[in-house]
């Protein structure tokens, strides 16, 4: 019978270590004993109808699944009849496979039958038993000292039922007797007739749980004995989702327990695991060592107490027989530098004890977490245990088992486990555990682009704070740095297939602050893809690192889907583009109640920023929200999470002129050159000169006017070709509308000034008198845009193009407030500037006329 909740005190985190100093009690060579069936057993009444056959998978199904448990004579009885309805079935059934502990406990078979066209065929032989260690969580680094008796039937054929029945007998003495079950009424595979018993004494009180649809109970009582009875028919394969949470739990259950609240849980885990006192050998010499180096600083004490269990005593748990739940004794597990997690846990409590620390071990549920409060009182509760401890009156929470965590004093990250049972006298309840501020992981993926036939220069920059930099410290430790730039190059390739590293990875650790960076460099040489139809050169950017997070949602899903609680992703991908980017700012969001992502694509100035966030703010999302969540992630990953871009094609440059610009500039000054020309040829009425005069002819201040008028001409010319505006990159500066009328009137105003400043000169050279009304303008129109200019730079910041130079603000002030009195007032200004359009336009005074007056 499937029991998912007797599950020991261990903690999947370190290697494997065989040993040959552990006593098994009752130590010998395992066998399996034939005896007849036991005398205490409840009828079951035979039931003869097969489950439909469309339910029916592997090719064979549970006739019965009987199961009795006798609680005072510690014996579990359990009967089987498998039915074979097709050759697959053959392949999957036709072996026997029970699991048991010799250390505590005995098997015997009574009967295996395999019947063929309603006749008996006894194969119960004890020789064909296989009896084999049954280590399956060595991996996982734990030593339970836990067998499996296997016989493979054989000439097992297509309609032959198999029927066996055995009773285990024992249970570990660590429990001095206080029965607890937990009891599944439902199984991966159909089952046409389910009985299950409970007996005990009549006068033994028993707590029990129903979860589901568990069967209704039969009681009855005799001979000072009280049966529970529970029995269920065309009971339906369970199917249970990979996706769903540990907690979660579907199939019909049953909890009993002889605990009637915590503090007896409490209690009975205090007097198997006693903090150690008198401390002798090899870790009192430690607890000396770490006294005299933090002198009475208690939490520079507690520090290096955790960083002697956590990096020190490595992580392997023998639970052989009591060990199961007994931790060993801490100067034991010092000296053999392992233990799992209650070794680790019970060593790092005396040692913290034994410099006046207030510590106890921590109970906990590594999966169900906060859900185990809806369990009644047991020792099957819990899979791990941790510390707690008052250091200096702060409550700290520490994981013995997890390594290399950073962080200084107390400040260290303990996983959200949600409840514990406290081991301390007294305590009668569970307690809530503070959740610890989570970190975050921090990417950038940095492509650097040369052109679209170069190698591009690939750099990826992680940063993890907190429990993440915790957990990438420990993995890094544990694969080699080999291994890691292996993984991480073998990674790159499923999207770049000729991607080459460039340079070993670098790893800078700040330990005290908990942060860890990482910084890899690759070239990638097919960054870039050919569509053989437009001959196009394209690449494709997508956030898979977010897009891992998503778990798999089909619509089939039926029940709450875990996520990986706390995460808080924050990726980013800049692209670095010779010639810039011609795109709008844009950005998306999406909040949820268990659940936030967002992203925001932007430029600045050659690169491109793609940045992508993703936090979880629960640990599930529930059913009636996975309609929500698949949509939303359809949605991003098909849409929200990739760019595509385009480069030119053959030995072209991308294209890095502005076009609009220059088109803009181009009709600018073509329509004031015609402009200019049209008012030139305006006719002016002419001059009569008196008898003897003729024009004046540029002198004295009105050279230098002349010379200023080309100086400006040169400076307005200059700004715009150093100023960088036909660039698509200065276009690209920036994205708001604002910063681009801006580089707009820039580089139309220094056009008008240019011109303006020719077109005054070439009046100045031809005398025009036009010429002081027009400079006046020209003077009043430099003053009022420079000043302009200068306001409107400093209020938008955007002192990328032209820095802003108060001197040319003064000086156009005062070229303004000297040149229009003098324009307007100069006897030279006066007579200079009096040529005429067409300039024949004038006549003389004759000699006579000049005489009759």
């Amino acid at each position: 019978m499937q029991k998912r909740f007797k599950i020991y005190f261990t903690l999947v985190v370190g290697g494997l270590i065989l040993l040959s100093n552990y006593k098994v009690v009752k130590a010998g060579t395992p066998v399996v004993h034939v005896t007849p069936k036991p005398t205490w057993l409840s009828t079951c009444k035979p039931y003869n109808q097969r489950p439909s056959a469309r339910t029916i998978e592997r090719g064979y199904f549970y006739a019965l699944i009987e199961q009795q448990e006798h609680i005072e004579k510690q014996a579990d009885y359990h009967h089987v009849i498998k039915e074979i309805v097709s050759e697959t079935g053959i392949q999957n059934a036709s072996q026997i496979n029970v699991g048991f502990d010799p250390s505590f406990q005995r098997l015997d078979f009574h009967e295996i039958i395999v019947w063929r066209n309603n006749k008996p065929i006894n194969r119960l032989n004890v020789s064909a038993f296989k009896v084999i260690a049954d280590e399956q969580d060595l991996s996982n680094f734990i030593y339970q000292g836990s067998y499996s008796a296997l016989l493979i039937l054989d000439d097992i054929r297509k309609g032959d039922r198999i029927e066996y029945s055995y009773t285990l007998t024992g249970r570990n003495p660590i429990f001095n007797g206080r029965f607890c079950d937990d009891i599944a009424f439902q199984w991966s595979q159909p089952i046409a007739h389910q009985y299950t018993a409970l007996i005990t004494s009549a006068q033994k009180k028993l707590n029990f749980k129903s979860i589901n649809n568990v069967p209704k109970v039969a009681i009855t009582e005799g001979e000072g004995l009280k049966r529970y009875a529970y029995e269920a028919f065309q009971v339906a394969a369970t199917r249970d989702d990979d996706s769903q949470p540990a907690w979660y739990e579907s199939r019909p259950r049953l909890q009993v327990s002889e605990f009637d609240n915590w503090a007896g849980v409490t209690n009975w885990a205090l007097r198997i695991n006693p903090p150690a006192t008198n401390i002798k050998g090899e870790l009192a010499e430690r607890i000396a060592q770490i006294k005299a180096k933090t002198g009475s600083n208690q939490e520079k004490y507690f520090r290096e107490a955790v960083k002697t269990v956590q990096d020190e005593v490595r992580y392997m748990g023998i639970e052989i027989g009591q060990y199961s739940h007994r931790a060993n004794n801490p100067e034991k597990v010092f000296k053999q530098r392992y233990g799992d997690c209650k070794d680790k846990s019970l060593l790092l409590v005396s040692m913290l004890k034994a410099d006046g620390i207030d510590a106890a071990m921590v109970l906990v549920n590594s999966g169900i977490r906060e859900h185990i409060a809806s369990y009644l009182p047991t020792y099957y509760a819990f899979d791990h245990a941790v510390v707690t401890a008052n250091v200096q009156g702060k409550q700290v929470w520490v994981d013995a088992t997890i390594s290399y965590q950073g962080g200084t004093g107390t400040d260290i990250y303990f996983p959200n486990y949600g409840l514990g049972l406290v081991l301390k006298a007294g305590n009668t309840g569970l307690t809530t555990i503070p959740q610890s501020k989570a970190g975050k992981v921090i990417l950038n993926d940095i492509y650097k682009i040369k052109n679209d036939k170069a190698p591009v220069e690939f750099k990826v920059k992680t940063t993890y704070t907190l429990n993440e930099a915790d957990d990438i410290r420990s993995r890094l430790a544990s694969s080699g740095m080999a291994e890691t730039e292996k993984s991480y190059l073998e990674y790159y390739s499923k999207t770049y297939a000729k991607i080459e590293q460039k340079d070993s990875v670098t790893v800078i650790d700040n330990l005290e602050k908990n942060v860890l960076t990482t910084i890899e460099t690759y070239t990638i040489k097919d960054f870039f893809k050919t569509d053989s139809e437009t001959n196009k050169r394209s690449a494709d950017l997508y956030a898979s690192y977010i897009s891992q997070q998503f778990p798999s949602i089909n619509g089939q899903t039926k029940t709450p889907v875990a996520i990986s609680y706390p995460l808080n992703y924050d990726y980013t991908a800049t692209v670095i583009l010779p010639g810039g980017w011609d795109i709008e700012k844009r950005s998306n969001s999406i909040s949820r109640d268990y659940y936030k992502f967002s992203s925001d694509y932007s430029v600045s100035g050659d690169t491109l920023l793609l940045n992508y966030k993703l936090s979880y703010l629960k640990d599930n999302v529930p059913v009636n929200k996975l309609a929500e969540f698949k949509a939303d992630i359809t949605k991003l990953k098909y849409n929200g999470l990739g760019y595509s871009f385009s480069y030119n094609t053959g030995n072209e440059q991308p294209a890095t002129v502005n076009g609009f610009m220059v088109m803009f500039a181009g009709f600018l000054t073509v329509g004031l050159i015609f402009l200019g020309v049209w008012f030139y040829q305006r006719e002016t009425p002419g001059i009569v000169f008196s008898y003897g005069s003729t024009f004046t002819p540029v002198g004295g201040w009105l050279v230098l006017v002349a010379v200023i008028l080309f100086l400006t001409a040169f400076f307005s010319l200059a700004v715009l070709g150093s100023g960088d505006y036909f660039s698509i990159t200065t276009w690209n500066l920036g994205t708001a509308i604002g910063y681009k009328l801006f580089v707009i009137m820039e580089v139309g105003c220094f056009i008008v000034l240019m011109i303006y400043s020719v077109y005054c000169l070439v009046l100045l050279l031809n005398k025009r008198d036009i010429l002081p009304k027009v400079i006046t303008a020209y003077l009043l129109y430099t003053a009022g845009f420079v000043l302009v200019d200068f306001i409107c730079t400093l209020l938008l910041k955007h002192n990328k193009i032209v820095q802003p130079h108060p001197y040319v603000l003064v000086y156009a002030l005062i070229a303004a407030g000297v040149g229009i009195p003098y324009f307007k007032r100069s006897h030279r200004v006066e007579d200079t500037f009096i040529v005429p359009y067409p300039p024949y336009n004038y006549s003389y005074e004759g000699p006579n006329d000049h005489k009759d007056q």
